[in-house]
């Protein structure tokens, strides 16, 4: 599911919600904005934009698994097992 597509569903599940449950997602993005704020200021800026750019190759589905990244250094340094 892409991002948009998980966008709809969250805004129609918030359509559709009664008051306690709004009040519990409002608590959770204002706990995550604050959290937000918190690791802005310790994890350094280009880390921050590294974590962005994996994360769109990953909804991009410009990824590998991990056998296959452990089998290309094996093969590059030529470590056997």
């Amino acid at each position: 599911m892409g991002t948009r597509e998980l966008k709809n569903k969250i805004i129609q599940h918030l359509n559709e919600a009664d008051e306690e449950t709004l009040r519990i997602v409002n608590e959770f993005f204002e706990t995550y904005e604050k959290k937000q704020t918190d690791t802005e200021a310790v994890v350094p800026e280009i880390f921050q934009k590294l974590i962005e750019r994996g994360l769109e190759d990953s909804e991009s589905g410009r990824i590998r698994s991990h056998n296959d990244v452990m089998m290309d250094v094996k093969k590059r340094y030529n470590i056997q097992g």
